[in-house]
């Protein structure tokens, strides 16, 4: 399902046959294409994430020494 998408949308913002976006195209450029397309029409394709302070508060909050000796 997802493979239509990406085809009709880079098919649309490039001009690109079906053929070259399938057979031609590298899939990590095919996927950059997809992303930025998107985004040229404020898509977001992340969700959006906390801040990041807030993650460092809970890494911060349930981390516990490491009892280990670096010694072998």
């Amino acid at each position: 399902m997802w493979t239509a998408s990406f085809v009709f949308t880079l098919a649309r913002e490039t001009g690109w046959p079906e053929h070259f976006i399938f057979w031609e195209l590298p899939l990590a450029r095919l996927l950059q294409y997809q992303h930025c397309a998107l985004r040229a029409h404020d898509v977001w394709t992340v969700p959006a994430a906390p801040p990041a302070t807030h993650q460092l508060e809970t890494l911060l909050t349930n981390w516990t020494p490491d009892e280990r000796t670096t010694s072998f």
